[in-house]
């Protein structure tokens, strides 16, 4: 039997079932529950025979647990055609492999796939295999945390640059002039620190900014706000696409500041959740007032400065609070 009758006879052209969550970062006994609910939905609801896909989005890539060979028949073909090359005669079909795959939205970084035991395996020995593909989630979890944290650096080393530029900017003004240009005053002592403040809203732009310009080419193009809400893929992707930039914006913030305070790390995850939450409710909200505005041509680079800029002044202020407290 080859890989298509194979796929044929155990899927019979049948609705795939899928099923997804959002991986957010540091979170594993949360992702781990994540993870063994989906896929014990998966064996309590359905077969073995049932083609399936549970996708996991993370902030910088998505992970599918799913057959081999649902989304590319030749990657059966290849397992198949190695196998009988391997053990010839010997060879014995022990069901269909079972991958995590793992796709990095990165430029130039490949697709990597594992994998975990068969499909045949993860529904009658549940408990072994969940963990098994636990610990294969969990290594992907750690290479995207990887590559959020790179971004990170990238935007912290532009940061000084910007600063310095800020700084000789309003160094050479006089009081008057930076009043007149400013709108306040701004004493010569407190030039650095708006600098500082300056550069870190130019990166958390950039960021926004960047998030704005995939939403309103990707998803909203052509269409109207509520015929993108109307999609479910792209109505998905939307709020995916929130809860990446709360994240990027956070862990600029806490790379950025961790290290001028032993208990600052500590006291910004605590209020992550809390700042998540807020954000979700206020994107959540604007969403729905523009879907009473059908009439109104809408622009992501509004919508997303107008839920985030909010997001890093609640930041900047949380971090201004351990200035000069004890470190005890």
């Amino acid at each position: 039997m080859n890989a298509e009758e194979k796929l044929n006879r155990e899927y019979d052209n049948r609705a795939i079932y899928t099923s997804g969550f959002y991986a957010s970062p540091e979170s594993d006994l949360t992702n781990r529950q994540r993870l063994f609910d989906a896929l014990k939905a998966l064996k309590t609801n359905q077969e073995a025979t049932t083609p399936f896909s549970l996708q996991i989005m993370a902030t910088n890539s998505e992970i599918n647990v799913m057959p081999l060979g649902l989304l590319n028949l030749d990657d059966l073909r290849d397992y198949e055609n190695k196998q009988r090359r391997e053990y010839g005669l010997n060879y014995q079909d022990k069901g269909t492999p079972l991958i995590v795959q793992y796709a990095p939205h990165v430029e130039g970084q490949p697709v990597q796939k594992k994998m975990v035991g068969t499909v045949e395996e993860l529904f009658k020995h549940f408990n072994d295999q969940i963990e098994k593909v636990w610990q294969v989630v969990h290594d992907f979890l750690q290479k995207n945390f990887a590559v959020l944290t790179a971004v990170e650096q990238d935007l912290i080393q532009d940061h000084k640059d910007v600063e310095k530029e800020y700084s000789a900017t309003f160094s050479k003004m006089t009081a008057d002039q930076r009043e007149k240009k400013l709108g306040f005053s701004l004493a010569d002592n407190e030039v650095a620190q708006f600098s500082n403040y300056m550069a870190d809203m130019h990166e958390v732009q950039a960021i926004v900014l960047s998030a704005a310009a995939f939403s309103n080419h990707e998803l909203l193009g052509d269409n109207s706000f509520n015929e993108m809400m109307a999609d479910n893929v792209r109505r998905s992707t939307i709020f995916w696409v929130l809860d990446n930039t709360f994240y990027e914006i956070f862990y600029y913030f806490l790379f950025s500041y961790q290290g001028q305070h032993p208990k600052l790390a500590k006291y910004l995850n605590h209020q992550r959740k809390t700042l998540i939450v807020n954000m979700r409710n206020d994107a959540f909200d604007r969403a729905q007032k523009l879907t009473e505005q059908p009439q109104l041509k809408v622009d992501f680079n509004k919508y997303f400065t107008d839920t985030f800029i909010p997001v890093a002044e609640q930041l900047t202020a949380e971090i201004h609070k351990f200035r000069g407290q004890p470190d005890d």
